[in-house]
């Protein structure tokens, strides 16, 4: 290693280590530490837990469910997953990730009951993937994510943009505040974009989301996203 490139990556982690801990902690899972996240709004609930096995991978096992806005199809799936960091970037205020996941699926759902053998059964195996890309500074937070569900013949998507920004610059030591909005969309389940402008804490090992929903086939539903770093 040249001394431009020590001097570089010395920057680098003393950026790292002079931001609170990142808006993206759903895959900023450090090495031998365990992750446990919840999530819940009237059509939608998750449970995952998560260990960070390398600096670049993460394995999870979590339970999650949908529901459409008719209360016509109620989805549960059970997931194993792998996260793999594929790319980070260290900028100069500033830390870019990609992310790249997926693994199993069991999904059940009354749309499988009666489909072909085994009628009756209505649970499916499948498989989930998808990508999660984020930017995030001391103020200003901003994430891309695409998470795709098959099984028994359907397909689910589910693409969350968010933008947060945060009014002060909080230290390590201190709790962070972070306003901002999320977009939410749910292709194959329903054809309603959920809007819901949110408000995150979070302080080293722990972090909350409120929010309320806005658009018309949500509107007034409330959001709580809990994360606890063991």
């Amino acid at each position: 290693m040249t001394p431009l490139q020590g001097r570089w990556r010395r920057c680098a982690l003393a950026l790292a280590a002079a931001l609170p801990l990142p808006a993206s902690a759903g895959f900023f899972i450090p090495r031998d530490v365990t992750m446990f996240m919840f999530s819940a709004s009237p059509d939608s609930q998750m449970a995952d837990i998560a260990h960070g096995v390398r600096a670049d991978l993460a394995l999870s096992a979590g339970q999650s469910r949908y529901r459409s806005d008719d209360r016509r199809i109620d989805r549960h799936y059970t997931t194993l997953q792998g996260n793999w960091l594929v790319h980070r970037d260290y900028g100069a205020d500033g830390i870019t990730n990609l992310y790249l996941f997926g693994g199993p699926l069991l999904a059940r759902s009354s749309e499988f009951v009666g489909a072909g053998a085994g009628s009756g059964d209505d649970t499916r195996a499948g498989l989930h993937g998808g990508f999660w890309a984020d930017h995030e500074t001391r103020r200003i937070y901003g994430r891309l994510s695409t998470h795709i569900y098959l099984a028994g013949g359907r397909s689910q998507t589910v693409t969350t943009a968010q933008g947060l920004w945060a009014p002060y610059a909080a230290d390590y030591e201190d709790i962070a505040t972070w306003l901002g909005l999320q977009l939410e969309r749910r292709s194959g389940l329903t054809d309603a974009t959920q809007v819901t402008p949110l408000l995150r804490l979070f302080q080293r090992r722990w972090w909350v989301d409120v929010g309320v929903s806005v658009n018309r086939e949500h509107r007034g539903d409330a959001f709580v996203n809990l994360m606890l770093l063991f």
